[in-house]
């Protein structure tokens, strides 16, 4: 039993130690504008100014399509993936024609469905994804609490004012055995 619990304990601490080693090497995946192999992890760019921002929001908002579900900004350069720089790329020549950020994000689910959003629209079905995890939370703390509660009611809680002779008689006498149980501590 012991080497089991310390088995355990090796294998979550090798786990937390893999998860909590921060990474040091940038992917080089495939190369698209903007890529800067020189650049370290978190800090990729785009340029500078309102052109880069809407990028951005664009590559951040959608789904890439490789299978990967990542949005696209983060796969193009964690993924070797195709997709991802193709897309990029489509985005920035219509941000370049003079398109809004609302008619190109409307191209893409014209093309791929609302699937390819990264928070989809709190409509029809999707109204559950946004609406469950409440209702579940409270209904669970409403579970926990009578769970707590042990199922008493406020009038059993109530302090006895007056003891009748029988009860008293009966207290007395479970205190009593209750002495004789335990004996001195000395």
């Amino acid at each position: 039993m012991r080497a089991k619990t310390l088995g355990t304990l090796s294998v979550s601490a090798a786990l937390a130690f893999t998860i909590a080693t921060p990474t040091v090497a940038q992917s080089t995946g495939p190369l698209h504008i903007g890529y800067d192999p020189n650049v370290p992890v978190g800090a990729h760019y785009h340029e500078d100014g309102e052109l880069g921002e809407k990028l951005l929001v664009l590559e951040t908002g959608l789904r890439c399509d490789c299978g990967c579900g990542l949005d696209v900004h983060t796969c193009q350069f964690q993924m070797q993936c195709g997709t991802a720089p193709v897309w990029s790329l489509r985005i920035r020549q219509a941000l370049e024609a003079g398109q809004d950020v609302e008619p190109i994000q409307a191209s893409f689910v014209a093309d791929f469905g609302t699937a390819v959003l990264m928070s989809p629209p709190a409509e029809g079905f999707n109204l559950v994804g946004y609406l469950l995890p409440g209702v579940v939370l409270l209904t669970a703390g409403m579970f926990v609490g009578l769970i707590a509660r042990g199922g008493t009611t406020r009038q059993a809680l109530a302090p006895v004012e007056q003891l009748t002779d029988e009860d008293d008689e009966r207290l007395r006498a479970a205190m009593r055995r209750l002495d004789e149980a335990e004996g001195p501590d000395w």
